[in-house]
Parts: C-alpha cells; sequence; structure tokens
C-alpha cells in the first residue's frame, strides 16, 4: 500500500493525491478479504482443505498487485529511482516464486518464514539493498510525469466499487448451503457490517468533497471579485452586488415611517488620489503600484466593517457606505482624507518621504425620502461624480457631497443650490488635512528618461 503513493514523486497542488478516506477505503477492502477468506477456516471451522487454497489466492493476489504497482513506477521513473524499481520488481517476482517453489519442498530442507528459509533471507537482504539505494534520494517533479492524473484519478476510484460487490458475497455466502452454518453466518454478518462501513466512510468523503469543492469555488468567487494589486473590491464586485444594495435601501425606506430616517441611506464615494501621475512619472510605476496599494489600505481603515471599498479604475477608488445617515456622511468624508493624507507614504527611490493627498465626491441614495425611487443609483453616480469633479477643480485635498437642495449636514461647508442636468443639488465641502507639511511630487530629481530628453 505503501508503494501505491509513489515515493519517488514530489506531489504538486494541481494534481489530486491518494486522500487519507481513499487510502482507508482500501485498507479496509484488503482487512474484508481476509477475514472474508480465511479466518472462518482458522478459527470457526478449522479446515486445511479450505484454509490452504484460500491464503494461497490471497497471497498470490497481494503479491500481483504488489508487483503491478512496483512495475509501473518503474515505467513512471527515471535514474536512481529506476534502478530502485528494477531491483524491487526483481525482489518481489523472486520472492513470489520461492514462495510457491518452498511449498513443494520437505520440511527438512526448507522451513518457510524461519531465518533457514533461503528464500525469506533473499528477500529481506535484497528489501535492505534496495532501501539503501532510495536513502535520502530526492523525489522527481510529478509534472515530469503526464499521466499522474490519470494515476491518482484510477487509484481514489478503485475502492468504490467493491463496495457494490459486498451484497453480492454475501447473498453467495447466504445461498451456498455447502459452508458450514459458521462460516457463512460469520462471511454473511462480516459483509453487511463491511457495507454500513463502506457505505459510511463514503458519505464522510462525500461530505469532504463537498465541503472542499464549496470553499474552492468561494476562493474562485472572491478572486474574481477582488483587485489584484490593491486588495480590494473590483467593478465586477460593484456590479453584481450593487441590485442587492439598493433594494435594501428602499425595503427600508418602505418599511419605515418617514420620521425614522437615520441610518438608512446608501452613499457612494469617489475618491481620486491628487497628483497620482506626478507619482508615476517620478518614481516608476513600481512606486506607483505601491502607493495605490497604500492608499487603499488606508482608505480600507477609515471605512467600517459593513462597508465595501472598490477600485473604480486606476487611481480612483469608490466606498460604498451602508446604514448611513445623510445628515453625517461628511463625518467619513473627513475620516478617508485624513487617513490618506495625514501620514507621509515611504518610498524605496526617494530619501524623502512623499505626501499624498485626495481628492472626494460623493452623494446619497435616495436622492429624497419621500420619493425613494426619484433617482436611480446610476444617476447618483453621476452626482458623486460631478461632486469629485469640484473637489479637484477647487483645489483638491477636499470632499465636496452633493445633498437635495434644502437639506444641510451638522458641519461642513453647505454652498448654495447648484443645478446638475436639472437636479438642484447643496454642495457640501470638507476641508482634506492641513498642507502646510504636504507637498506633492515635485521633478528634482528626473528619472532616466528625463534626464534624457533635457540632454537631447
Amino acid at each position: 500500500m505503501g508503494f501505491a503513493l509513489r515515493p519517488h514523486v514530489e506531489p504538486t497542488p494541481q494534481h489530486q493525491r491518494l486522500g487519507t478516506f481513499d487510502l482507508l477505503l482500501l485498507l479496509l477492502a484488503g482487512l474484508y478479504l481476509y477475514l472474508f477468506l480465511v479466518i472462518p477456516w482458522q478459527y470457526l471451522a478449522p479446515e486445511p482443505q479450505s484454509y490452504n487454497p484460500a491464503y494461497t489466492f490471497l497471497a498470490l493476489a497481494e503479491d500481483v498487485i504488489l508487483l503491478s504497482i512496483v512495475v509501473l513506477g518503474w515505467r513512471h521513473s527515471s535514474g536512481r529511482w529506476r534502478h530502485f524499481y528494477a531491483l524491487l520488481s526483481a525482489i518481489v517476482a523472486f520472492d513470489t516464486v520461492m514462495e510457491y517453489a518452498t511449498d513443494t519442498l520437505p520440511a527438512a530442507v526448507s522451513f518457510s518464514g524461519s531465518w533457514y528459509d533461503a528464500a525469506t533471507s533473499a528477500g529481506i537482504a535484497g528489501m535492505t539493498l534496495a532501501a539503501l539505494m532510495v536513502y535520502r534520494l530526492e523525489p522527481m517533479s510529478e509534472r515530469e510525469d503526464p499521466d499522474s492524473e490519470r494515476y491518482w484519478r484510477w487509484a481514489s476510484r478503485l475502492a468504490a466499487p467493491f463496495t457494490l460487490i459486498l451484497p453480492l458475497l454475501a447473498a453467495w455466502s447466504f445461498l451456498d448451503r455447502t459452508l458450514p452454518v459458521p462460516v457463512w453466518q460469520f462471511r454473511v454478518f462480516l459483509s453487511l457490517a463491511a457495507v454500513v462501513v463502506f457505505a459510511s466512510v463514503g458519505i464522510v468523503k462525500q461530505a469532504r468533497l463537498e465541503k472542499e469543492l464549496a470553499n474552492a469555488n468561494r476562493e474562485l468567487l472572491d478572486a474574481s471579485l477582488t483587485d489584484l494589486l490593491t486588495g480590494v473590491r473590483n467593478r465586477r464586485f460593484f456590479t453584481s452586488s450593487i441590485e442587492a444594495d439598493v433594494q435594501q435601501v428602499l425595503r427600508s425606506f418602505a418599511d419605515y415611517s418617514a420620521s425614522d430616517v437615520r441610518n438608512r441611506d446608501l452613499v457612494f464615494y469617489l475618491i481620486d488620489i491628487d497628483h497620482f501621475k506626478k507619482v508615476n512619472d517620478q518614481f516608476g510605476h513600481k512606486i506607483g503600484d505601491q502607493v495605490l496599494a497604500e492608499v487603499a489600505r488606508r482608505i480600507n481603515s477609515a471605512a467600517r466593517l459593513s462597508d465595501a471599498v472598490i477600485r473604480w479604475g486606476g487611481e480612483e477608488f469608490l466606498l460604498l457606505s451602508r446604514y448611513t445617515d445623510r445628515g453625517e456622511a461628511h463625518i467619513l468624508a473627513n475620516r478617508i482624507l485624513d487617513s490618506v493624507g495625514s501620514k507621509p507614504y515611504r518610498v524605496e527611490a526617494s530619501k524623502a518621504d512623499l505626501r499624498i493627498t485626495c481628492s472626494l465626491g460623493w452623494a446619497v441614495f435616495p436622492w429624497t425620502a419621500s420619493d425613494p425611487k426619484l433617482l436611480s443609483h446610476d444617476q447618483i453616480l453621476v452626482l458623486a461624480d460631478f461632486a469629485l469633479y469640484q473637489a479637484k477643480g477647487s483645489g483638491r485635498n477636499r470632499a465636496v457631497g452633493l445633498l437635495p437642495a434644502g437639506q444641510t449636514v451638522r458641519a461642513g461647508t453647505v454652498a448654495p443650490t447648484i443645478y446638475i442636468n436639472g437636479i438642484p443639488a447643496s454642495p457640501v465641502t470638507t476641508p482634506g488635512p492641513s498642507l502646510d507639511s504636504i507637498s506633492t511630487p515635485s521633478p528634482t530629481t528626473p528619472s532616466a528618461n528625463t534626464a534624457a530628453a533635457s540632454a537631447t
């Protein structure tokens, strides 16, 4: 059984190995056959005429299976491993032949199983030599064997059909009235017990496989909804989840009275890194990617567990804030501005730390509590994008939010009403961290391309 695990190959994650339950089923199958064929004639109804053929048949089957596995290992190995399997094949074949040859010799010449048995002693010596050949030998890569996946698939399914044979063996034992009563009774009860055991192991194995498959599918789905560079969600996540968020908000406004409107809004925050192109131009895209990942991490640290941070594109992020009060939406905006811009960014290519700020635009859904379906979430995104444009156009490092005309917030600066595509809105401006100690990257240390262009 140990050689069935192919000790000469280094497993890879892409290949399905012989699992614990598969190995257990194979071991139980071998144990069942021994109990079924040999034990009744040894203890329940001692009868040498039946015991010897049964034991010989089982031993021969074991030798044939072992020889087949070893020869298969020889075919799919190379180098010293191939020499090892060749020697092992010769030893197993020699031991099989001598096992039956010595049965014909008188006991005075050869006593089977003793140290005076030349075949047994030769087999032990050969096995020892084979073990020394592969001592500390590095296994070969499983990628070198194109049939590896097919081998493991075949081996893992080998014990499954055996469960179907058990009822047939039980029926044969019950109907064969030439068997002594203790023998057929033992075989019937053994087969029925084996059916229960094999079925239980199979059920547990199937449940485990289904759990592993569900986990793998969950991981694949999560990976497909995650931005590889920053680790936050991507636009596919937004597309797949926004409708559920919108319906949840609409239900909450329909289920409660108009006077109880707190913590039911969905706020869209569009965040754009200020002067990010200068970071890429001066330090290169590798440093730019590091800055992007760090900005995403800081935005995540400012968000709540119920919020979703999404890489919207390039250096732009979208934060979906669920279960929010529109009167306090500017608080999260201020927290994001502070988290992104208040601390310097360590850059490997520069002796000085880099200061990064962001601009932010936000809008709330639904637009009005009295008519939640007045504007769609796509229209709210357009308003948030307009607010972001206003934040960048008015000096950057600030947040601009849009609320329906006439609505106010507990803090922040509310500007006069403006009209966006005919929609009256009140802008709310929140300043970012102080710029006294914050500076955008300056081209004082030009890159190699800039220097070459200047020389030209």
